[in-house]
């Protein structure tokens, strides 16, 4: 009895100490992931809804996502490609959501089971898409600041429109590279390779781990085992006799 018990326990101390044992660049980089979490204002939400308040929690965050979306068609709605806090506050914004995409990869040991993994997919293109939108925004900032004639940003020559600049960040994050528009300006081609470096590694997520895992059971379409039985959360097994009681 007392082996068996000692065997329990062990068994116990596995089951809840889980530990991810890390080395080398990967280490490197978990530590700099949840250090500058702190200073993310995506944590800053997640932490002011609480951590029992789940559901509460998964709609902030899918508000606070489409208000991202919804920040950058104010901006060019507003015409303020000029204005150097809209660009700041822009990148803290874009910064955030990269963070928290890098987060999901290599500090999923930490993160908690997702809701759905058709929401996360849901909400990983969501996040692609607003940091498409930014790097248009910061491609018209570039070209709308631009006093030097003489000094080219863009292959055509011209001011862009900001449709084109969103159009040219679309087809950058794609890597198609059409040839109508082209960097010409340095640090246009020093973005424009970081957004593809980042398009890449956001493909990498939805391929890998999203797309193949749509079936998986997660937080609220799995069968739950308590105490030898299983509860399974299935609208005909609840609805069903209640019709037979009332009658078709």
């Amino acid at each position: 009895a007392a082996g068996a018990h000692t065997h329990c326990r062990i068994c116990y101390s596995r089951s809840v100490n889980k530990s991810y044992n890390d080395f080398g660049l990967e280490r490197m980089l978990r530590l700099v992931l949840i250090l500058s979490s702190f200073i993310m204002p995506g944590t800053l939400i997640r932490q002011l809804c609480g951590r029992k308040q789940l559901l509460i929690r998964k709609v902030v965050i899918e508000g606070y996502s489409l208000f991202k979306i919804g920040w950058y068609y104010f901006l060019f709605e507003a015409d303020l490609t000029t204005s150097t806090t809209a660009l700041v506050i822009s990148l803290v914004l874009t910064i955030d959501t990269v963070h928290f995409m890098f987060s999901k990869i290599f500090l999923n040991d930490i993160h908690k089971q997702p809701i759905s993994f058709k929401r996360t997919l849901l909400m990983t293109l969501i996040n692609i898409l607003e940091v498409i939108l930014c790097f248009g925004f910061i491609y018209s900032y570039i070209d709308d600041t631009n006093q030097v004639a003489s000094q080219m940003v863009f292959s055509s020559g011209h001011h862009l429109s900001d449709l084109q600049t969103v159009y040219f960040s679309f087809v950058t994050s794609a890597t198609i590279g059409y040839g109508d528009i082209a960097p010409v300006a340095p640090i246009l081609v020093k973005l424009v390779l970081v957004q593809i470096m980042l398009s890449l590694f956001f493909l990498v997520i939805v391929i890998t781990t999203i797309t193949n895992r749509l079936h998986d059971d997660t937080f609220y379409n799995k069968q739950k085992e308590t105490t030898g039985k299983i509860i399974s959360y299935n609208v005909e097994e609840i609805f069903n006799p209640l019709q037979h009681f009332i009658g078709d």
